[in-house]
């Protein structure tokens, strides 16, 4: 193949830092993965169970691109019950094929040649990478530990100019799992109302919430779009994979205004033409009756993520603020005088754990390192044992 065929932006667009753990993972057959975001219980049975019914009923042929309209009422019905967010799932809600695809249809709709977007950083590796593939400018504004990695107005205002269009909020934060409070998301609201700046909101993990940020009636992160002017400029980007361990499954969905779900559904038709119709199924029988088993599996993070703290509690080296949301920890590891590349590398290579390198999340990342407390209960112990053991070996002594 020659390179000079090839567009700029494809030989440009950065490979994600989690993929290459991923791959140097495969070839340490006995490894402990605490690198991946893939939960370990499998989809709800009530939710498997509606897909087989939809094929063996032979309802497996195109749909709407919207999305079968029982998945978007029910999508609207969780959004009112959980969040308190009121969508018309005639026209505000949107079924794609997993909440990557969702943030590009929204940045691909917004987004001219050359437009910024605020990027809070460390960062979920799709963001930068999407904003550039939309021929947009990412603008990166620091997480800080002191801050516990939650996001700040004060940054966000800072790092506007006349070409913002957008940016982007996550919370519960992914790497970092800070979840951002009402109140500072009101003052990024008044932010983004005061310059007309579009809100990009990525809430995949809005019920996986612990500790000081549960609180009212739902364990759930508050959102951008239910503060003071926000809903007519916010897209909440959701997903069904974290929530109801459908990763393999691919639905998720937009909730967003009118006029803006028209031009998605536009660009989804010539990109994908329909989502998966036995995923709509189980989307639909998910988000209908199956909230005892997210607060379920709710429970069980919360109980995987003392796990780590109670590891990280005896360390002499290690730090990292106590996630309040999402199943990672971001893990300070400046302590042992090692990039954190290479403390990914070698503990990979001397001690049979994954843990994926801070730089992946963006230059903001360096000294830290990305667990997911996702996955199994005793590996996550034994992984941490060993993260620990490792990392105070390495102490840097003054």
């Amino acid at each position: 193949m020659v390179p000079a065929l090839l567009s700029s932006i494809a030989q440009h667009t950065p490979r994600s830092g989690i993929r290459d753990v991923f791959d140097a993972c495969e070839q340490v057959p006995d490894a402990i993965s605490l690198a991946l975001g893939e939960p370990a219980e499998s989809v709800p049975a009530p939710a498997a169970r509606a897909a087989v019914a939809a094929i063996r009923r032979g309802e497996t042929h195109y749909t709407d691109v919207l999305g079968l309209p029982e998945l978007r009422r029910a999508a609207a019905d969780y959004t009112r019950r959980a969040k308190g967010l009121d969508y018309d799932p005639e026209t505000e809600i949107q079924a794609v094929p997993g909440a990557t695809f969702g943030l590009y249809l929204a940045l691909r709709t917004l987004l001219d040649p050359g437009d910024e977007v605020i990027i809070p950083s460390p960062h979920f590796t799709s963001y930068d990478a999407q904003v550039l593939l939309c021929e947009g400018r990412p603008v990166y504004v620091p997480l800080r530990p002191e801050n516990g990695m939650r996001l700040d107005a004060e940054d966000i205002a800072a790092a506007v100019t006349s070409r913002t269009k957008a940016v982007i909020i996550n919370s519960p934060g992914n790497p970092s799992g800070a979840v951002t409070g009402a109140d500072e998301l009101e003052r990024i609201a008044r932010v983004c109302v005061e310059h007309g700046l579009w809100a990009i909101s990525d809430e995949v993990y809005h019920a996986f919430v612990y500790g000081a940020a549960v609180t009212g009636a739902h364990a759930v992160a508050p959102s951008i779009a239910a503060r003071t002017g926000m809903r007519e400029r916010t897209i909440i980007v959701e997903s069904l994979s974290k929530t109801y361990a459908m990763t393999g499954w691919r639905i998720g969905y937009l909730a967003a205004p009118a006029g803006l779900i028209a031009e998605t559904a536009k660009i989804a038709e010539l990109v994908h033409s329909s989502n998966n119709t036995p995923a709509q199924h189980a989307g639909r029988a998910a988000l209908d009756g199956l909230d005892a088993d997210v607060e379920r599996m709710r429970l069980a993070y919360d109980r995987r993520r003392r796990i780590v703290l109670a590891a990280l509690a005896r360390s002499r080296t290690l730090r990292a603020p106590a996630p309040e949301g999402a199943f990672y920890a971001f893990i300070d590891v400046r302590g042992t005088g090692m990039p954190s590349a290479e403390f990914s590398r070698r503990l990979l290579a001397e001690q049979h754990v994954a843990v994926v390198p801070g730089e992946a999340f963006g230059a903001a990342g360096s000294g830290f390192v990305r667990v997911s407390y996702a996955g199994d209960p005793d590996d996550i112990r034994e992984g941490m044992r060993r993260l620990v053991a490792f990392a105070d070996g390495q102490r840097v002594r003054a």
